[in-house]
């Protein structure tokens, strides 16, 4: 009898909790059926669809200004014209290949780098490391040649650039791997988790001046060796008013634009997680970074701020760089705006409104989206302030903490010598090297964002 009433328990508990288990089920594919019949996610399916559109047609064109390209003081010249699209340079790769003591072997299917690496050309991929990696530019044949970005093959090639604007001239030498390893890191023991933003980082301001993107991308170099994990907010479109500068590095055709580009592709490949710092960080007369722009007294209109998301998002569509998360300019913002942002977003790196919250949380609105605080807040001295905050976090506060790129790059230096290579001096006192030893010593690592 016992045995009986312990069988008939037994079923019933599988009973429920099959039940239960249906239920979530059930109720799990509600919540993203739902999320995918929304307007925000039936434009990311149609612009989904554009890319893949975009990325099968080749649109290319002579370089719409001046350059020179230089390695080790030697001008490189090439009897094939160096091709332009969107601010992305291409160059004739048997050509650019010769100055290395390289050369290129094709078939229908691949192109073979001798003694460096096979590019699939159908799937836009090569090999690094026993690693496959996709190209971060197209790859396609003109005058029986064939082209690939220049930022590819200075991946491939394993060269760093400096871009000298006034001589409209790219210096070219090979790259120091882990030259920024720092071997106090200790990778192998951070069980805790801490997040890190670099902060309105755009095509204005100090990020055009000379051999400012080249001392972002050694900081980039510093996290990505030292195995430590960043997100960076950009602001695709600069509007600065007061001098009358409006820029969309997708459409105004510069130097200093294809830098810009050429930089965000480095930091895709070093495993920086990018995302939308609003449209223009601005309303109306004011200047981008420095202004608003959504919030009560800002772009407040439901179809406006539609708008906006959705033209920053075309942009980082026609450039091909990967969007994943949106940040509110100052985190000015309403409760209807950000669950717009929701619909186009499974992350958003702000507090979510009437939450507030201190730690990592889903939406109450959609069930979907996650919102990450900057519980530290901001580096706003010589990181004192800042580690001691890290020091005192409470149990219920994130290790999440934004920093503006524009602040580290002067601990940075970066030139061209007397035999034309590129160096760079990198301060061991600067303030995100103390944060990243601070964390370290705490048992913390910044940690990729996409895994949460």
């Amino acid at each position: 009898m016992k045995r009986r009433v312990k069988i008939f328990f037994i079923i019933l508990l599988v009973i429920y909790v099959s039940y239960l288990f249906s239920f979530f089920e059930l109720n799990r594919y509600q919540v993203i059926s739902k999320y995918l019949n929304t307007r925000g996610a039936e434009f990311l399916k149609k612009e989904a669809l554009y890319r893949k559109n975009l990325n099968d047609a080749t649109n290319t064109k002579k370089v719409p200004y001046s350059i020179c390209f230089i390695f080790l003081n030697k001008k490189m010249k090439f009897n094939n014209d160096v091709l332009y699209e969107n601010n992305r340079l291409y160059i004739p790769v048997s050509e650019f290949l010769k100055y290395f003591g390289d050369s290129l072997k094709s078939n229908d299917d691949t192109l073979k780098i001798e003694s460096i690496t096979d590019i699939d050309i159908n799937n836009r991929t090569y090999i690094e490391d026993n690693e496959i990696k996709s190209l971060r530019g197209d790859i396609f044949k003109k005058n029986n040649e064939y082209y690939i970005s220049f930022f590819d093959l200075c991946e491939i090639l394993k060269v760093n650039t400096y871009w000298d604007y006034d001589k409209n001239d790219i210096y070219i030498s090979k790259r120091l791997i882990n030259g920024f390893k720092d071997e106090n890191i200790k990778n192998d023991n951070k069980k805790k988790k801490g997040f890190l933003r670099f902060e309105d980082f755009t095509a204005g301001d100090v990020y055009v001046t000379k051999s400012a993107l080249e001392k972002v991308r050694a900081v980039v170099d510093y996290m990505y060796e030292n195995e430590e994990d960043f997100s960076i907010g950009w602001i695709p479109r600069y509007i600065n008013n007061t001098n009358n500068i409006d820029n969309d590095i997708s459409k105004n055709e510069s130097m200093q634009n294809s830098n810009f580009l050429f930089t965000l592709d480095y930091i895709v490949n070093r495993s920086g997680r990018i995302g939308l710092h609003g449209y223009t960080h601005q309303y109306k007369e004011s200047n981008s970074v420095s202004g608003y722009e959504f919030g009560d007294d800002g772009y407040n209109d439901k179809e406006e701020v539609r708008k906006r998301v959705e033209e920053a998002i075309r942009i980082s569509d026609k450039l091909n760089i990967p969007i994943d998360f949106w940040e509110t300019p100052h985190y000015k913002v309403t409760n209807d705006q950000q669950k717009i942002f929701e619909e186009y977003f499974k992350i958003i790196y702000e507090p979510q409104i009437g939450v507030y919250n201190k730690g990592i949380i889903t939406s109450t609105n959609n069930r979907v989206t996650k919102y990450i605080p900057t519980s530290m807040s901001y580096v706003d001295d010589d990181g004192k302030g800042m580690i001691d905050r890290i020091k005192n976090k409470k149990k219920d506060e994130e290790l999440s903490l934004f920093y503006h790129l524009s602040i580290e790059v002067k601990s940075v230096d970066v030139s061209v010598d007397d035999s034309g290579n590129i160096k760079c001096c990198y301060n061991e006192n600067s303030i995100l090297k103390k944060i990243v030893t601070c964390i370290d010593n705490l048992g913390y690592g910044f940690e990729d964002i996409k895994n949460i």
